[in-house]
């Protein structure tokens, strides 16, 4: 039984430390945005999916049964999107966005904000 447990602890460390070490490389330009995750799912921890599509809008599947509805932009190192959740209108807000694999990361408010990981499936 400690064996078991010390296992537990060690495989849970590991894969703390695994995910805290990505190699995340950053998005700077449009062509790199566009290549990496446009018209790709986006699938975040809850089960959202996500797709900036080509033509600048966001098509979303929340969990929640919520509406979301949103266009964007490429600006100078930073995607920015203008939302609209259940009627409510969100403002813009620019993101930084990385990439490792199969994975992204984005983070709000210029990369000062909350951070938000997705898986990437075409």
């Amino acid at each position: 039984m400690k064996h078991t447990i010390l296992f537990l602890a060690v495989a849970g460390t590991l894969a703390i430390a695994g995910a805290a070490h990505a190699d995340y490389k950053r998005i700077k330009t449009a062509k790199q945005f566009n290549s990496d995750i446009v018209g790709k799912k986006l699938t975040d921890e809850q089960g959202n999916v996500f797709v900036a599509n080509a033509d600048g809008t966001i098509s979303a599947k929340l969990q929640s049964g919520k509406k979301f509805s949103g266009t964007w932009v490429w600006n100078k190192k930073f995607w920015c999107r203008n939302g609209v959740l259940d009627g409510k209108a969100l403002g813009t807000d620019c993101q930084l966005w990385e990439i490792d694999g199969a994975t992204a990361r984005m983070t709000r408010e210029k990369g000062k904000g909350k951070t938000t990981i997705y898986s990437i499936n075409n």
